[in-house]
């Protein structure tokens, strides 16, 4: 099921979840020269959680400004500016679009170069008031450009677009709502040309098309998104045929391959989303007035992909954690929306970690709806035991099984449960009688059971080790488990010995690659079956030779083996036994019935990981000296870590996945 939590694909990216951030104006730039602040550095890296940020409207050009302190992107120094901005969004894991807004005649000669007429499709004075340096002033009548001029202005579309993937972003959204230029060309009030611009609708719409098109050349169309919002009415926008123009218009943009249709309604009372939707081919975001329930209510209907948030992103920097935590949310001071300074702009309160502990739990046994984010009460550091605020946790084969209930005979469990049996974190307290760990040190351990998908987790100090300087977090949480139940299936339990031959089914795994390596690195004959798409990546960790599953039958293949060592069950254990020498035993981790069907004669058994800190700690020393790679095949933030879980269920990728919180 889609949630505002799950990710999902725009154009070329992949995000974390389905809430966007709304371009909002926050008037926090320098005046002069359009160059953003160093407090938006800080203001977009607090809300870099959300799955895309769309920042504030940027002139692509000085005669694109409308309103005091906001930002451009046609110099070199706003370039600079703006890539402090995605670097330390990025840094957070985030995704950020730059939306370039050309206000045309919205604006005013004391914010243009010269004290120059602002420009517009015709000439026609909007009803209202500009924001100006000295105080609101009302709107002047605009010089219409002329024919010839119309290719300048799209060309610095052009050169914005190019501009902005120069200073970082991911990608960039034509502004065509709120009144501004493209919509001043495409709606009847304010388009009276006799030229190819004006008059008919498709005339009407040719400017949008052709700055996408610009657009498009420089960044290609699944970065280039755009906003349309019908019948906003805002900045005195009228259009005589509403409907006629937006379904005309949006016909033409399901062509063009768009990373995103942005569509915000606001006083419309025709279903704008209902007509629009199926027109398009691409991803949808819905915007203008939801709420996390309605949010959800829209994905879950098929009526959007994503859902934009405005005013609640703006007062809420943790807005996702909010809504998965169903937390209360910080109200929005309008007083301080376009002030200059940090009030009202970067210090809006973001939960604190010890206002909560959130912990993935499943609720019955089944598929991915069983499991939810809950809030969960704090856990104390009993004698023995640390608090460790986990930095991120290994998904292991073992998520999936207790989610389905396949092994609820064998981990009897009271539910809710909480999942995750393998974490990397920092130490927060000490219970009496500890040692060896101290408040702020750095540790990863398995838990021996379940619980290490939660904020905070209290474990015995005897089951974590402290975790080398070299080696990150998210290193760290893909060695526990993995590496020890390869260890110690193939020699605690396994046996095997220099000069034997190992067979290793799914040996692309996290657990599988540590196998291949050790068995390498003790000298056995090592066998794999695998698929050919990771053939490259096991012979460099050390197999002599890969079989691709999918198209070979490895019993056919296989010389007699002395160990299988079987991490996928099913029919794959089953014609196991054949390739087995007289004294061959099978080791397995996927089949906890192996006991029953193991055939008379042959040795076969279920392995069960043993806590061992000084094994893991020998093992973290060869990962960090780069005798051991620790293979990861994707890092996903805790709220895609439902659907990790899943994915790991068919194989997906090599290597380990790990959550990071």
């Amino acid at each position: 099921m889609n949630t505002l939590s799950t990710a999902v694909q725009i154009g070329r990216h992949t995000l974390r979840n389905r809430m966007v951030m709304a371009p909002m104006t926050r008037s926090r730039a320098n005046d002069d020269d359009g160059v953003q602040s160093e407090l938006a550095v800080t203001y977009y890296r607090q809300r870099a959680s959300a799955g895309l940020i769309v920042t504030e409207g940027t002139s692509p050009s000085a005669m694109g400004k409308g309103y005091v302190r906001t930002p451009g992107i046609y110099s070199d120094a706003q370039v600079a500016a703006w890539k402090l901005v995605t670097d330390a969004v990025h840094a957070e894991g985030g995704r950020i679009f730059l939306q370039v807004m050309h206000t045309g005649r919205i604006s005013h000669p004391s914010m243009l170069p010269g004290g120059a007429q602002p420009v517009a499709p015709s000439a026609i004075k909007a009803a209202g008031q500009a924001y100006t340096a000295s105080g609101l002033a009302d709107f002047v009548t605009p010089r219409a450009l002329e024919t010839s001029e119309v290719a300048g202005v799209v060309a610095e579309y052009r050169l914005a677009a190019r501009r902005a993937l120069e200073a970082g972003f991911d990608g960039v959204e034509l502004h065509a709502a709120s009144g501004y230029l493209p919509e001043q060309f495409l709606s009847s009030g304010t388009n009276q040309r006799g030229d190819q611009y004006g008059g008919s609708i498709p005339n009407r719409a040719r400017f949008i098309l052709e700055v996408l098109d610009a657009m498009i050349l420089e960044a290609g169309s699944d970065r280039v998104g755009i906003k349309i919002s019908p019948e906003m009415g805002f900045n005195d926008i009228k259009d005589e045929s509403p409907v006629e123009t937006y379904t005309y218009l949006v016909r033409q943009l399901a062509a063009l391959g768009l990373a995103y249709l942005h569509v915000a309604t606001f006083k419309a009372e025709y279903d704008y989303h209902g007509a629009l939707r199926p027109l398009f081919n691409g991803t949808y975001i819905l915007g203008a007035g939801q709420t996390r329930e309605t949010g959800e209510q829209r994905i879950a209907a098929g009526e959007a992909d994503a859902v934009a948030y405005g005013s609640a992103f703006l007062a809420n920097p943790d807005l996702p954690r909010r809504f998965a935590l169903n937390a209360q949310l910080n109200t929005p001071n309008p007083a301080l929306f376009y002030a200059p300074g940090a009030q009202g702009y970067i210090d809006y309160p973001a939960l604190a970690d010890s206002e909560s502990n959130r912990a993935l739990r499943i609720h019955a046994y089944g598929g991915t709806e069983v499991m939810q984010w809950d809030e969960v009460p704090m856990p104390q550091a009993a004698p023995g035991e640390v608090l460790v605020r986990v930095a991120a946790a290994g998904v292991n084969g073992l998520d999936w099984k207790i989610r389905d209930g396949l092994v609820k005979d064998v981990f009897k469990l009271p539910l809710p449960a909480t999942l995750g049996i393998e974490l990397a974190g920092e130490v927060v307290a000490v219970g009496e009688g500890v040692t060896g760990h101290a408040i702020g040190s750095r540790v990863f351990g398995a838990l021996g059971g379940v619980g290490a998908y939660a904020r905070h987790v209290a474990l015995a100090a005897s089951k974590l080790v402290p975790t080398p300087a070299v080696i990150d977090d998210a290193t760290a949480a893909a060695i526990p488990v993995a590496a020890m139940t390869a260890w110690q299936a193939l020699f605690d339990a396994g046996k095997l010995q220099r000069g034997e031959t190992v067979l290793i089914h799914g040996a692309a795994g996290g657990v599988g690659s540590y196998a291949v390596q050790f068995a390498k690195q003790a000298g056995a004959r090592v066998l794999v079956t695998a698929q050919s798409r990771n053939a490259d990546l096991l012979r460099r960790l050390g197999a002599d030779e890969v079989i691709d599953y999918k198209t070979t039958r490895f019993e056919e293949l296989v010389d007699i083996v002395d160990l299988v060592f079987d991490l996928v069950g099913g029919e794959t254990l089953d014609r196991s036994w054949q390739v087995l020498s007289p004294q061959g035993r099978i080791i397995s981790t996927a089949a906890p019935d192996i006991a029953a069907r193991v055939p008379a004669g042959r040795r076969g058994s279920w392995f069960a990981l043993q806590q061992n800190g000084e094994l893991l700690a020998r093992i973290a020393a060869q990962v960090a000296s780069g005798e051991l790679t620790a293979v990861i095949s994707e890092v996903v933030t805790a709220e895609q870590a439902v659907d990790a879980i899943e994915r790991n269920k068919t194989g997906h990728g090599a290597g380990k996945t790990v959550v990071r919180f």
